[in-house]
């Protein structure tokens, strides 16, 4: 179950930095192209929000297929793509036992508790609040006048929507003004608002509600609150979800001028408009925002309508999905196992366990064994375990002497779980390596699986000899190879 915990850790940790730095991409982009139309910036953000959802493990099998994909990498330092499991320790006190995993199993459920507390807090909070808003809205709210509801169907088929598919309501002058419902959406307006503005600024705010709707703001806007309640911890999501909720503004207002090409009257209106409004944050629901509202109604009086090429949104939209899918691609794929990171790998092994670096040959039989294909450990989608391992004898005369060593015995699992190909990757006393050799050699596994199947693995063990007392839970890392 440790061995487990660190794997989970290990794979999260990967996960988190790979779609940080896509999401960092993204949102330089986001901040450094602000002539590229608000509708294209807002999809780029929602594809790096999507990012952080989807486990690259999965695209592991689809990886395999494109070998002229192999040169793929992890995307991280040597030091972090290390995967680390515990040394076997050989006391000179008591018999041998593996020891506890890297990861204590308290502090990997401490972990996992801190997190799922914080989401469910975020998620219980969240849904309170949307209960809450949606109840007070329909206990209150009045159906629409004949005359407004008819100019609410005549702008909704202005905007593409079917005529009748959108309904409108008044609420009390305290309520706010928005869009609520994900599949049958209803505008909800203060009184007194459609007094306050004259016919061209009315028509303008209904369609900027009617945008929302057509662009199924509130799907997206509930979208971003599950990704940030799972992901609460995260600075760059709030980040994304602040800036993604501006951008959603924006792509209203653009889609309203392309429709009226009336800055200086939808200016006006968004003014007035804002008076009755709350600036409320409810997931899944799109409400008339004071969010930056200068900038806003700025970038409304110096906006011009140019007419859109269908080629260039099309090649557009098709750059950032590739970059989505390239990106996704290569941080799926394993990092080839005779890459520059393998030598530091090993020789951090050594260092960590106390014997001094040794790395193994490149053509050696554990890393290059004649005949077989054998992966890495990190490649597989189930790891080999242990079900057999018989304790090396520590040497007697070794042991009167008081002399303490470490010794990292190199190893192939065939596909029946058996171990071959050994050898001595690094050894602080080279009288320990014959005894560590013969007892690894006993040691029986499950075979390691890719894609359903047995595969040759390659793996390092350090072999701790100490007379020192290991109180229970004692670590002593080694990496997996």
């Amino acid at each position: 179950m440790n061995t487990l915990s660190n794997l989970w850790l290990h794979a999260a940790t990967l996960h988190l930095w790979q779609a940080t730095l896509f999401g960092l991409a993204i949102g330089l982009c986001i901040v450094w192209l602000p002539a590229v139309p608000a509708r294209l910036r807002h999809f780029a953000g929602c594809l790096a929000l999507l990012r952080f959802l989807l486990p690259v493990c999965l695209l592991a099998p689809l990886i395999g297929s494109l070998r002229w994909f192999a040169a793929g990498g992890s995307w991280l330092p040597g030091r972090f793509g290390a995967l680390w499991l515990p040394a076997f320790i050989v006391s000179g006190n008591a018999g041998g036992t593996p020891a506890a995993a890297a990861l204590h199993l308290p502090a990997a459920a401490a972990l996992a508790a801190i997190w799922s507390l914080g989401t469910v807090l975020l998620l219980g909070a969240s849904a309170i609040r949307l209960i809450r808003g949606l109840r007070a809205v329909r206990q209150r709210q009045v159906p629409f006048a004949a005359g407004d509801r008819e100019r609410l169907d005549a702008l909704a088929a202005r905007v593409g929507l079917r005529p009748g598919s959108v309904t409108g309501y008044y609420v009390p002058s305290s309520g706010w003004l928005g869009v609520v419902g994900l599949f049958r959406s209803r505008v909800v307006v203060p009184e007194g608002l459609f007094s306050a503005l004259d016919d061209r600024e009315v028509d303008s705010v209904l369609l900027h509600e009617l945008t929302h709707v057509r662009r199924h703001d509130n799907l997206l806007r509930l979208f971003q609150a599950g990704v940030v309640a799972l992901f609460w911890f995260h600075p760059l999501i709030w980040w994304l979800d602040r800036r993604l909720r501006w951008e959603s503004e924006r792509a209203c207002d653009e889609g309203v001028l392309r429709l009226t090409g009336a800055n200086r009257v939808y200016a006006s209106g968004l003014f007035k408009a804002m008076r009755f409004a709350l600036g409320l944050n409810l997931p899944g629901v799109s409400g008339m925002s004071r969010l930056r509202l200068q900038s806003r109604i700025q970038a409304v009086l110096n906006h011009r309508n140019r007419k859109d090429s269908p080629v260039k949104l099309s090649l557009t939209v098709s750059t950032l999905v590739g970059f989505f899918g390239l990106a996704t691609l290569m941080a799926s794929a394993p990092a080839s196992p005779g890459g520059p990171d393998a030598p530091a790998a090993k020789n951090q092994a050594a260092e960590d366990s106390g014997a001094p670096g040794k790395p193994a040959p490149a053509d050696s039989p554990a890393t290059n064994p004649s005949g077989r294909n054998v992966l890495n450990i990190s490649e597989l989608d189930q790891i080999p375990v242990g079900k057999l391992q018989v304790p090396p004898v520590y040497p007697k005369e070794l042991k009167v002497a008081g002399v303490q060593g470490t010794v990292v015995i190199g190893l192939v699992l065939d596909k029946q779980g058996k171990v071959g190909d050994l050898m001595v990757v690094s050894s602080s006393d080279h009288r320990f390596e014959q005894v560590a050799m013969d007892a690894v050699r006993q040691w029986k596994f499950s075979p390691g699986l890719k894609g359903g199947k047995p595969v040759n693995v390659r793996m390092s063990i350090p072999i701790v000899f100490s007379l020192s007392e290991r109180k229970p839970g004692s670590t002593s890392p080694f990496v997996v190879r």
